[in-house]
């Protein structure tokens, strides 16, 4: 089996100069969450997989599976303005750095899933029809995605989308 990950940061600029116009920059700029509302910072997945089967007489295995995911974390990014004060900057800095990594723990469940996915593909027995070893593979992918999602949102609730870890700005 093999794996292609693409692993991007992209970043969306915000101004201002005091810390309620950086939180208003941040709530009017911020990604469109999976709700529908903005959000600081926020991690995308896309999981795609292709595979290929070896046909025996009255046999059927998985030969190989490939995954393609693609994981983008987007996040703020402020150029303080000349004169900024040293203490907002400094804020700023450690509230974009806990954001970071707290897409890093969403980034991180991404991964496992994709492991996941991989060890329990690697295991699916032979079967006398291809439809059927298919059928597993892609229950297998169903059943992944469903525990991804639910461990994406346990994370968020532990977390409090990342205000446990973060607190709000400013």
């Amino acid at each position: 089996m093999k794996d292609r990950l693409k692993d991007t940061t992209d970043f969306y600029p915000i101004s201002g100069s005091t810390g309620p116009d950086l939180r208003a920059a941040l709530d009017r700029l911020g990604p469109k969450n999976d709700e529908g509302g903005r959000s600081d910072a926020i991690t995308r997945w896309n999981f795609e997989y292709t595979y290929s089967v070896k046909r025996s007489p009255g046999r059927c295995a998985l030969e190989s599976v490939e995954t393609n995911t693609t994981i983008t974390t987007i996040l703020p990014r402020w150029a303080p303005p000349p004169g900024a004060p040293p203490v907002l900057v400094r804020r700023w800095n450690d509230y974009v750095t806990c954001a970071a990594l707290h897409e890093n723990g969403h980034r991180r469940i991404y991964l496992d899933a994709v492991l996941r996915f991989r060890e329990r593909a690697a295991v699916i027995a032979d079967s006398p029809a291809c439809d059927d070893v298919v059928s597993v593979l892609d229950g297998l992918a169903r059943e992944t995605l469903k525990q991804l999602n639910d461990d994406q949102s346990a994370y968020e609730t532990r977390t409090d989308h990342g205000y446990v870890q973060c607190g709000h700005f400013p």
